[in-house]
């Protein structure tokens, strides 16, 4: 993995409107329906059902720790810090498809597994979050029109999907106030831009590295995760 995507965040009462839809008939990065993206994760909105399917909820001793987003049947992409000094007892993780809501037990289309393996990027710097990316793999998933399930596309090679302005969505159960410290029970949705890496602001937030590294958000301050 060669792109490590981290968000640098700046946190306004701006709020824009963007609907997201998608090729019904594409491999990856379709889900089962569209959505309207109005606000922020931090005090925003909740995402509405089959809109996300490729988003992972991953647990370690019962409680969530992080969000993934499944790029097959048996692979999800999550960060290196979310399982740092965990590679080698993998099944201490447990992932969650198939549902919003992270207390969800009545849902049809729920699926969990044990984490057999973490392959964590090799470079990844705790300091500056350089190369902040995991693989973790688990034992296959069932992917069919029932499941409600579907896969994140990749980038490909040497491109550079992070043009400065780009509408990017973050999806998560991420905080829903600032400074606050509990985290979203549903999953959340906001829409945000690529802010340019020589910005102040990029600058300021901490950009380490520009070629493994990109700021999101809006630029003097913007939406939250």
């Amino acid at each position: 993995m060669q792109i490590q995507l981290i968000l640098i965040l700046y946190f306004v009462n701006i709020i824009s409107s963007a609907t997201y839809t998608c090729n019904q008939n594409s491999s990856c990065g379709c889900s089962a329906g569209s959505t309207v993206v109005t606000s922020r994760i931090v005090g925003g909105e909740q995402a509405p059902a089959n809109a996300w399917n490729w988003m992972v909820s991953l647990s370690r001793g019962g409680s969530h720790r992080c969000g993934a987003s499944l790029i097959s049947a048996s692979y999800a992409i999550t960060a290196a810090h979310c399982v740092e000094g965990y590679v080698n007892t993998p099944s201490v993780f447990t992932i969650m498809v198939g549902t919003n809501y992270l207390y969800d037990s009545t849902s049809t289309t729920i699926q969990r597994r044990t984490v057999t393996n973490i392959i964590k990027h090799p470079n990844y710097k705790t300091a500056t979050e350089e190369n902040d990316i995991a693989i973790l793999k688990f034992s296959a998933l069932t992917i069919s029109d029932s499941s409600k399930l579907s896969f994140i596309c990749l980038s490909a090679a040497n491109v550079d999907p992070f043009t400065t302005n780009t509408n990017l969505v973050a999806t998560g159960w991420g905080l829903t106030s600032e400074g606050g410290s509990s985290v979203s029970s549903y999953l959340r949705q906001v829409t945000v831009q690529v802010i340019a890496s020589t910005s102040v602001d990029c600058v300021r937030g901490g950009l380490a590295n520009s070629n493994v590294q990109f700021c999101a958000g809006i630029s003097g301050g913007g939406k939250g995760k």
